[in-house]
């Protein structure tokens, strides 16, 4: 009985959680109440099956009903961007004929762990022809660049802090691989915030990546800012209409949450994950079910997502995303 008055009173915080969730406007810290999606899912569902296993008589039990409400709001948020919902197979369609074949890694590293010997042994065992890295400091580029033996430095910019990156490029990529050129940007233009983009040629296909990181939320000014940065990549896909688009990094962001769903809504890029599940990838040090998706791949839609996974825990609190694309 005990464990019943539990799991019925988790379920009504859950449920509250659920709805405040869509009053950023109202709060900016009712924002954070849209990433646990997925484990307020796990939550009402237990507390479904339990008020209806419970010895009770079914006039008491039915009300263990009212629980499928939040469910469904946040099953029809989550669902949608983990599950490509019109293919059965789960696996999202594959662009046919393809000219362009890529597959990516990135990598959000630890600035304050400085033993990046599992990076350097991770990122070697992959057969990926680029190579993107975030919270990259000037400590430990001079080892990437020489523990990296896979790969050939295609520009870096160092930082103490969180904002410095880098993007690599295979030695021996699947297909020729062109670097024609890179460059910091900023987003929004004021931005302190260095963001790397690369371009490549691929059998003649000029491709822009761009390696992405936005603010962490953790105040109404930055939850803000994070808005402004992410309208500001919106409107940085849309001034290239023409131009084959991949976006990889760090969001700091939920797929499901409103600002996320506005970027895509207000941009040319496509989310990668739907048709191949959840993927969290932080905190790469609780159980899998507490984990949240916030590493991103968005890309133009001249790409065809053929396989996206998860990688291990390599030091960081983030986990690796690889996404390997058709086109």
């Amino acid at each position: 009985m005990a464990i019943a008055v539990w799991v019925k009173t988790l379920a009504a915080g859950v449920t509250v959680a659920t709805f405040l969730g869509f009053a950023g406007s109202i709060w900016w810290g009712f924002s954070f109440l849209e990433h646990p999606r997925p484990q307020y899912c796990l939550i009402l569902l237990i507390a479904v099956f339990v008020g209806l296993l419970s010895r009770q008589p079914w006039t008491a039990k039915q009300w263990s009903l009212l629980w499928l409400v939040p469910l469904v709001v946040n099953l029809s948020l989550v669902l949608p961007t983990a599950w490509n919902l019109g293919n059965l197979s789960g696996k999202a369609a594959i662009a046919t004929p393809s000219t362009t074949h890529l597959r990516l890694l990135h990598i959000t590293l630890d600035r304050d762990n400085l033993d990046v010997s599992q990076t350097v042994k991770f990122a070697n065992q992959q057969t990926t022809d680029l190579l993107s890295l975030l919270e990259v400091s000037p400590e430990t580029l001079p080892i990437l660049q020489t523990k990296l033996t896979h790969y050939q430095l295609i520009k870096a910019e160092p930082r103490n802090n969180s904002h410095g990156s880098a993007w690599f490029v295979a030695r021996k990529p699947q297909q020729p691989i062109q670097v024609l050129g890179a460059e910091v940007i900023h987003l929004p233009p004021s931005s302190d915030r260095p963001l790397l983009k690369a371009t490549i040629a691929v059998a003649g296909r000029a491709i822009e990546l761009l390696c992405f990181h936005s603010i962490r939320p953790r105040s109404a000014g930055t939850v803000a800012y994070q808005q402004q940065e992410f309208a500001a990549l919106a409107e940085w896909s849309q001034q290239q209409p023409e131009r084959s688009l991949i976006v990889i990094g760090d969001f700091n962001n939920t797929p499901w949450s409103l600002s996320f769903r506005t970027l895509l809504a207000n941009s040319r890029l496509v989310n990668s994950q739907p048709g191949f599940g959840i993927q969290p990838t932080w905190h790469s040090s609780l159980p899998a079910f507490l984990q949240i998706p916030i590493d991103h791949c968005l890309h133009s839609p001249d790409f065809a997502t053929r396989d996206r996974s998860i990688g291990s825990n390599i030091g960081s609190d983030h986990l690796p995303l690889l996404v390997e694309f058709n086109g």
